[in-house]
């Protein structure tokens, strides 16, 4: 048992939000991937010269492509093996235009993402998170802090091997980098002092998984995630956006309480004869 932090370091701050009320916070009917408490406290970070680290364990632009018309139901598949395809946007040429395709994280199948409904011509909805939506709206949210290049995104997109990968931790440990955001890739064994605020875009993405270890997963990203921050002389905050603040994985990863969540989930693995 590891009790408690290396001496003279303090456990951070953690700030569990409910992200439905925080989308009602903002005065404009935009969808905001980071809500009011997370969007401030980014900026006050990054304006005091110190980092952060943002995870959202979601790679792409936007997760579910569908028609908008309920009475045609239409959704976005993949043709090769039936899983939901995922928006991924590229940014090319000296422009700086972005074109949009898809791709099935299953079988790495591509395509042109459709302009319309192929069954009733419509034109499309897409939605949904992804870390390049996130990067999108971090780096309008920092425009007047912080330098587009001050903000790096991590995942098996932007990491095109081990090299790339740790380029980026040099640079984040230098100082160059002031924003990591990215999918787990980022949410363990990185230790740097400088990170004085770690936020978790949306804690639910693996809770509602249709597997018996969903609360499991979702204990260990939240709580590695959140020991990234205050590994320094000063404390950190951590905090989290949920749509199930009262989630028994989410309240107990907040408080670093392993051995209560153990026991818990140890009696209903028994309970019903789970691994």
């Amino acid at each position: 048992r590891l009790p408690e932090r290396a001496p003279g370091l303090s456990l951070p701050k953690v700030d569990i939000v409910d992200f439905n009320r925080e989308q009602r916070a903002w005065a404009d009917r935009r969808i905001h991937l980071l809500g009011p408490r997370l969007a401030e406290a980014l900026q006050e970070t990054v304006r005091a010269g110190d980092q952060a680290i943002l995870l959202l364990n979601r790679r792409g632009y936007a997760s579910y492509i569908a028609c908008p018309d309920p009475a045609c139901g239409w959704v976005m598949q993949c043709d090769q093996c039936d899983a939901g395809m995922v928006n991924h946007r590229a940014t090319g040429g000296r422009s700086g235009n972005h074109h949009d395709f898809v791709r099935c994280h299953h079988c790495l199948s591509e395509q042109r993402l459709p302009a319309k409904c192929p069954l009733c011509s419509r034109r499309i909805t897409v939605f949904g998170l992804g870390t390049q939506r996130v990067e999108e709206e971090i780096k309008g949210l920092l425009g007047s802090i912080a330098s587009p290049d001050a903000i790096k995104r991590v995942d098996s997109d932007s990491m095109k091997g081990s090299d790339d990968f740790h380029r980026t931790l040099d640079r984040f440990a230098s100082g160059e980098l002031k924003v990591l955001m990215g999918t787990q890739m980022i949410a363990k064994g990185l230790d740097f002092p400088g990170v004085r605020l770690v936020g978790v875009i949306n804690a639910d993405t693996a809770l509602n998984l249709p597997d018996f270890r969903s609360s499991e997963r979702t204990f260990q990203l939240v709580s590695q995630v959140t020991g990234r921050c205050g590994r320094g002389t000063r404390s950190g905050r951590a905090i989290i956006q949920t749509f199930q603040p009262d989630a028994p994985a989410i309240q107990l990863a907040a408080r670093h309480d392993f051995e209560s969540f153990a026991t818990g989930e140890l009696a209903e693995r028994i309970r019903f004869g789970l691994p």
